[in-house]
């Protein structure tokens, strides 16, 4: 069996619940792992999810948690649902918001 690991980070910006964790998790950035095996056929090559790992920093140690990646998910919709209801960007906006404020040429308010 073949298999592949992608790495990727998520970020909260509020504290979240998952699951299969008894209290919330804070706010951050977590590692996630996706273990994948390689299904090769004649024509295509497909991948099916084995786990989903979850890491969280504990001090200096590293725990791994299995998750359910739909769980995770969810989670981190709702983050930026209520991030953006809040008025404050989304944990993975492209850049610093800027306000401007018009006053015209003239210096007048």
């Amino acid at each position: 069996m073949i298999s592949q690991t992608t790495h990727k980070s998520v970020i909260f910006s509020e504290p979240f619940q998952l699951p299969e964790f008894e209290t919330p998790l804070p706010a951050g950035t977590y590692d996630v792992e996706t273990e994948e095996e390689v299904l090769e056929g004649n024509v295509h090559t497909a991948l099916r999810r084995i786990a989903t790992t979850l890491r969280i920093r504990n001090g200096a140690a590293i725990e791994r948690h299995p998750v359910d990646p739909e769980h995770l998910y969810a989670a981190w919709k709702r983050d930026q649902k209520a991030a953006r209801a809040g008025g404050v960007p989304p944990a993975n906006w492209p850049g610093t918001p800027v306000w401007v404020q018009n006053i015209p040429s003239d210096g007048s308010r």
